[in-house]
């Protein structure tokens, strides 16, 4: 649902001017009032579309108001939506009319005249204008019919255009030129010592043939003194536009004919369009969320602002901006991460070509890691050179070039060779940072940027509410549901598990009561191995929904904490002791929980985010060490769905001593040394996904020297094939 869409109409509150256009109108209106007092003057008010003009003028309006204590008047005219020329020449000309009317009438009252004689002179004026508007526009329309133009207020009669009445006297009875009648005018206009302000507003919406007619008008129809008229146009589109209608060779040649002196808006100052942008967006995660940004956001929000924002030029182009994340937001606000939605839409509104270069990009890049697709070196070439048209900077650090992109769209890179621009691998370390965050360069979650998700991809209030039913009084059935779901697609091709993970998050979490988190905890310990063994998506897949479920299972904990220490400290003991989900319990959780506290790995101790004390982490970690030195569970681990997973979380959870003994015990037979191998390779992501085999994965637990010369020796065994295809992965992971 839209939330407070911004309808981009013009300023009118003092109070909304973010970018000093009430400053402006106060110091250009006194200019442009005595501009009426003189000769006649043209004045442009030049910016590009967006830029604020009518916003201005809204506010030198107002500045004008004042003006007419000096007998000053504003009359504004929009040409664009006049129906034809007759209509503009009388918009104009019928208010003048107007007001020259009821001046001459007050100084007839003034001088004691009353009666028909007032009327008579009152009505002289309004006949000499019409008539001077008739022959003005009797090369476009018949005579009669500009009486139906004239604007509401407008006392000429259609009588007096087709007569001229006692106004033309003084010319006898010939028929008087144009030049007579904009001379008898002129004398009015200087006798009743009145001025005008004439407003042209949104000339750059006009057709070519229409602007060829508003010069026409400003340069000869209305060339009166004490007329001052305030021309706003963008000068490209007007210039074009003069250009294509009166077939000249440089139509901002032919303008500068008319227009004496110009007013240009001038550029926001440096981020002020970034600012307003980041404060608005900010506002409406707040609004969409319930909760103010956290400072992680806040920084990435900036960075993405501050990088992308370089492309706004005018206020329009904040609001185009904001509008989208206003309307796109509310419905994928669990499926995005929204600094990078942010950035995606300043892009869409200041680059739209690169947006959608970057809709095709990531929609091939998502087939290529889930393993579902391949493309030709052509069109990674295709994609390369396009890359490299809409960002050509080469310098480091700006916002249209490829090195920025790079920042949040993985694969992307600066080369020579268009083909190698693109696709480049990814580690698995951003891979899986995209993913956790759901960020645009995520290919489980780059479609939500694009394109918003139906009612199918999301569960019943109803069925969300039963898994949590179940996981208060039900533990078996929301284990046996949670297996279902993932085993279970979304039409996103995502699993129906991952969407109740998604749903997890911590608004939610932090509603429910001890029961509930207890029992999703326990339920997840118990079904992980399931949901990994049933996932035939590639590593990064599988990697993703893990790394999610350790991120859930520590934000339920900590929720269990919070509510009730001694609940929170029996569930744990439960994981530990009766957990069957064994290897996600020691590859993932407890392996990540020994990370973040510093006990292994090069990982900075994290004491923001851990889940228990040191000294209870000890305890937990000891009982599951006592469960993996069982028989049982040692026979268990050549049938588990991620061995190397288990493999490096026994290593950092005992030593090398018997992760080692164990893998030279199941590795004594060919094919369970090739079997291990293969389970150590990893995988990575180019043009399609690769499965390399490391040397330092190798290392871990065998000789490096016997191993690669072991795989040798097989190469002409029965197990040749898979022996020749680990050489080969080998031989990727040096590359």
């Amino acid at each position: 649902m839209a939330i407070g869409l911004d309808s981009d109409r013009a300023l009118e509150d003092e109070s909304e001017d973010q970018f000093g256009f009430v400053g402006m109108a106060k110091r250009l209106a006194p200019s442009i009032i005595e501009a009426s007092k003189g000769g006649g003057m043209v004045v442009g008010l030049e910016g590009r579309w967006g830029s604020g003009k009518t916003s201005l003028l809204n506010f030198l309006r107002e500045e004008l108001a004042a003006a007419e204590s000096e007998d000053i008047y504003t009359i504004t005219v929009a040409p664009w939506l006049n129906g034809d020329s007759s209509t503009l020449v009388m918009s104009l000309l019928g208010p003048i009319a107007d007001l020259l009317e009821r001046r001459e009438a007050e100084r007839s009252e003034v001088k004691g005249i009353r009666g028909k004689f007032s009327r008579k002179k009152a009505s002289d004026v309004g006949d000499l204008i019409s008539l001077y508007g008739q022959k003005t526009a009797r090369t476009l329309v018949p005579l009669a019919s500009l009486a139906g133009y004239f604007i509401p207020g407008a006392h000429v009669a259609a009588g007096a255009l087709k007569a001229g009445g006692d106004a033309l006297e003084q010319f006898s009875s010939r028929e008087p030129t144009p030049s007579e009648l904009k001379r008898a005018i002129s004398e009015k206009i200087k006798a009743l010592n009145v001025g005008f302000v004439v407003i042209l507003d949104d000339l750059d919406r006009l057709e070519p043939e229409q602007a060829v007619e508003v010069v026409r008008l400003v340069r000869s129809v209305a060339d009166f003194p004490r007329v001052a008229y305030l021309m706003c146009y963008d000068r490209e589109v007007l210039a074009q536009a003069l250009k294509e209608g009166l077939k000249v060779h440089d139509g901002d040649l032919f303008l500068q004919k008319i227009v004496q002196l110009t007013f240009a808006i001038p550029l926001p100052e440096p981020f002020d369009l970034r600012t307003q942008f980041r404060n608005e967006a900010e506002a409406i995660f707040a609004e969409v969320t319930g909760a103010a940004p956290d400072d992680e956001l806040l920084e990435d929000l900036a960075s993405a602002v501050d990088r992308e924002g370089m492309g706004l030029n005018t206020p329009r182009e904040v609001k185009l901006a904001l509008n989208g994340i206003r309307f796109v937001y509310p419905s994928v606000v669990d499926d995005v991460y929204f600094p990078d939605f942010c950035r995606l839409h300043l892009i869409k509104t200041t680059n739209f070509k690169l947006y959608k270069w970057l809709e095709e990009y990531l929609s091939v890049r998502s087939i290529l890691v889930t393993g579902d697709g391949s493309i030709t070196n052509d069109s990674k070439a295709t994609l390369g050179t396009t890359l490299k048209e809409l960002l050509p900077s080469e310098e480091i650090g700006a916002s249209r070039s490829i090195w920025a992109l790079k920042q949040f769209i993985p694969g992307v890179r600066a080369n020579e060779d268009a083909s190698k621009r693109v696709f480049s691998e990814a580690s698995l370390r951003e891979a899986s940072d995209a993913i956790e965050l759901k960020r645009l360069g995520s290919p489980l979650h780059y479609r939500y940027y694009f394109a918003l998700t139906g009612p199918k991809t999301v569960m019943s209030d109803e069925d969300f509410n039963q898994l949590l039913e179940f996981a208060r009084s039900d533990l078996p059935s929301l284990k046996a549901r949670l297996e279902h779901h993932a085993r279970s697609l979304r039409q996103s091709g995502r699993t129906w598990f991952e969407h109740i993970l998604d749903r997890l998050d911590d608004s939610l979490v932090s509603k429910l009561d001890k029961e509930t988190v207890g029992g999703i905890v326990l339920a997840m310990s118990d079904t992980m191995d399931s949901v990994i063994a049933t996932d035939n998506k590639p590593r990064a897949f599988a990697f993703s929904v893990t790394s999610t479920a350790v991120r859930v299972a520590e934000r339920l904990l900590v929720r269990l904490r919070t509510v009730d220490q001694e609940a929170f400290e029996k569930v744990s003991k439960e994981m530990a002791e009766k957990g069957t989900a064994l290897n996600w319990l020691v590859g993932n959780f407890f392996r990540d929980q020994m990370w973040d506290h510093g006990k292994v790995g090069d990982r900075p101790s994290q004491p923001g985010r851990l889940v228990f004390s040191d000294e209870f982490l000890d305890m937990l970690l000891d009982i599951m060490r006592g469960r993996i030195s069982s028989a049982d569970v040692q026979e268990s681990i050549a049938g588990m769905p991620d061995v190397s997973t288990f493999l490096f979380g026994w290593r950092d959870l005992s030593g090398d001593k018997e992760a080692k003994e164990w893998v030279a015990s199941n590795s004594a037979t060919d094919e369970g040394f090739l079997s291990i191998l293969n389970h150590l390779r990893s995988w990575a992501v180019s043009d399609s996904v690769y499965y390399p085999l490391h040397k330092s994965s190798i290392e871990a637990f065998f000789d490096l020297e016997n191993a690669v010369a072991r795989l040798a020796a097989l190469r002409k065994s029965e197990h040749g094939e898979l022996a020749r295809e680990l050489e080969s992965a080998m031989e990727q992971a040096r590359h």
